[in-house]
């Protein structure tokens, strides 16, 4: 909301100044209105982000996104770990936490277009590491288009997409899912811990 405020309140000055001063200072009053605009989008923005970013429950995992969510139970989970790349030099943690599905099929029942579609380009810097590494080609990095058939079920659009790429995500680096540390309330090592401790608990 402060950002917000702030970005509207910089874009009513900028325009007030336009009306005094539009012929001496063209150019920096459209810089000021354009960096105005982007403050007010920036906190639009982040007011649409969810209150919270994961849920555990007795049961159920649960992640939220400003574009959708998913759940999913800690009984279908197989694996929880930090993913790694390796190079020739050496070995990378990355700033995930995988999860690794007995059946995709879980969640991809659960999932929304819009959600799979925006996961399919936030984790594209996953792609370009692995590509970066040798581990997979630039081809293979393209996003599918064409459809998924999973347990005798044919998935289409984004949802297809982004099956695609996950197969392929589970094939470099070992697991399905991929949680950013962004959303941790802790240490990446100590989330992961919780986590393994509500499977273990389940």
């Amino acid at each position: 909301m402060f950002i917000m405020l702030l970005g509207f309140c910089c874009i009513c000055i900028s325009m007030l100044l336009n009306s005094w001063f539009w012929a001496e200072f063209k150019f920096q009053l459209m810089l000021l209105f354009f960096a105005s605009c982007i403050v007010f989008l920036t906190g639009v923005l982040k007011y649409s982000e969810p209150d919270i970013s994961y849920k555990l429950t007795r049961k159920h995992l649960c992640f939220f996104h400003r574009n959708g969510n998913w759940a999913i139970q800690w009984n279908s989970i197989i694996r929880l770990g930090v993913p790694t790349s390796s190079s020739i030099f050496n070995v990378t943690h990355l700033p995930y936490i995988g999860i690794k599905l007995k059946d995709i099929a879980l969640i991809a029942d659960n999932i929304s277009p819009r959600l799979a579609n925006k996961l399919i380009h936030e984790q594209r810097e996953l792609l370009i590491l692995a590509a970066k590494n040798n581990e997979i080609t630039l081809d293979n990095g393209l996003i599918s288009f064409d459809h998924f058939t999973l347990n005798n079920k044919v998935y289409k659009g984004p949802i297809a997409a982004w099956l695609f790429r996950t197969e392929q995500l589970n094939s470099i680096y070992g697991y399905h899912l991929y949680l950013p540390d962004t959303g941790f309330d802790r240490d990446i090592e100590d989330f992961l811990k919780l986590l393994k401790q509500c499977k273990e608990h389940a």
